[in-house]
């Protein structure tokens, strides 16, 4: 459960937040600080689903009004992800629309959460500091996470309950992908990909396994890197002809290539034999060019490049320079 995760890896934030349930002297604003934690989205939840039952303790995990805050199907309960694309206007106005409207749910408490309060422009954070200032009721909770308290405005900072959250551990989301069933590697890999846990996630999903499969693929036709081009046109674009569900498998391929290509720069050792050699392919063949040229190809995923002009110059930089 994320309150054991919590108590044994950021035992500070526990006692804070635990203290101030128990004296029922919870802040109507909490900044969640330190370095990117993926355990910092977890607490955030486990605050919400605590400040919504309403108990002096941390709520139980478990209940049908836990579960639909963790989904974010609890209609009281925004969360703004703010990690896979900036915080926008939009975003708060439908906060304040929200929030302005009568509960639909039995607690009458609201909560917001907005992680990587940082990915926003001055002007939506001016907006924020408004809303903080004037809230829609004496029911409203803000929890803000930010990796870079220092880059804030120090007006939002301070009207804000600080937690600081001390280190960086993936291992507990990890074990949950694990619990769900996936292998020790598919669950390191989701864990980095996504930041975060989803429960949701198909043990099946076939962009994630393809990607990873092509992922491997790729990797071994480096030393025969003039196929690449055919590789890429027969596993990807004929394979997923569906615009959306090409984007989602491509998506993960870079994602996946690019924590590889980490793994063998810092020269991580896993147990997974397939992995590892995987890890060796990329040593034996220049890693920091290919970390630039998939960096570059990230890069250009996030300004919506057009996905099949990417692999085309991918393939030409791998053929041209590796």
């Amino acid at each position: 459960m994320i309150k054991q995760q919590l108590k044994e890896s950021e035992p500070i934030a526990y006692r804070s937040l635990l203290n101030a349930l128990k004296n029922r002297k919870v802040a109507h604003s909490y900044l969640f600080s330190g370095e990117y934690n993926p355990l910092k989205i977890e607490a955030a939840y486990l605050l919400a689903q605590s400040i919504v039952e309403g108990k002096d303790d941390f709520a139980c995990e478990e209940c049908d009004t836990c579960k639909r805050i963790r989904k974010n199907t609890y209609f009281d309960v925004i969360y703004v992800d703010g990690y896979s694309s900036s915080i926008k206007k939009d975003d708060i106005e439908n906060i304040l629309d929200e929030f302005s409207r009568t509960s639909l749910e039995s607690s009458r408490k609201k909560v917001y959460i907005l992680a990587n309060i940082n990915n926003a422009s001055n002007k939506v954070l001016n907006m924020i500091l408004k809303f903080m200032e004037e809230p829609s009721s004496e029911n409203t909770y803000g929890i803000f996470i930010s990796d870079r308290k220092e880059d804030l405005l120090p007006t939002i900072v301070s009207r804000c309950q600080e937690i600081p959250f001390l280190t960086r551990d993936f291992s507990f989301l990890i074990s949950q992908y694990e619990e769900k069933g996936f292998d020790s590697t598919d669950a390191y890999l989701l864990a980095n990909i996504f930041h975060n846990y989803d429960p949701d996630f198909d043990l099946n999903d076939p962009y994630f396994l393809n990607a990873k499969e092509y992922v491997y693929k790729t990797l071994e036709d480096l030393d025969h890197k003039d196929h690449l081009p055919v590789l890429f046109y027969k596993e990807f674009y004929n394979v997923f002809k569906d615009r959306d569900d090409f984007r989602k498998c491509v998506d993960h391929f870079l994602s996946i290539m690019m924590i590889m290509i980490d793994d063998a720069l810092k020269m991580q050792s896993f147990d997974d034999q397939e992995y590892e050699h995987h890890l060796e392919l990329i040593r034996a063949h220049d890693p920091g060019k290919l970390l630039e040229i998939f960096a570059d190809g990230s890069d250009k995923v996030g300004m919506n490049a057009e996905r099949k002009l990417l692999f085309d110059a991918i393939s030409y930089e791998i053929i041209s320079y590796i």
